[in-house]
């Protein structure tokens, strides 16, 4: 799975869709790295992205802090606002 994802320097760049059926394989690929130190993660290439994707996103996110998105797709901040949790993320347009 790791042709889904590139991975470099605090950065995590995903080119695949984060939905129900590829986040459980994500996951555990993505288990073999330091998580802590992801700062930012890229979801340019994400078009569809459901409730499993979020979940993947706050594992992702350091605990005292918002995890940065750079090109999220339209409707996530609809979602993380239904969800109550738009406060954990802070949103990039443009890579940092």
């Amino acid at each position: 799975m790791s042709g889904f994802y590139e991975y470099s320097a605090g950065k995590l760049i995903f080119t695949t869709d984060l939905v129900l059926s590829s986040v459980a394989v994500l996951h555990k690929a993505l288990s073999k790295f330091d998580l802590t130190a992801i700062e930012q993660v890229d979801l340019s290439a994400v078009k569809k992205l459901d409730s499993a994707g979020i979940a993947l996103l706050l594992e992702l996110k350091p605990a005292s802090q918002p995890l940065t998105l750079v090109g999220s797709p339209s409707h996530l901040l609809t979602l993380l606002e239904l969800y109550n949790l738009e406060t954990q993320f802070e949103f990039s347009a443009v890579d940092c």
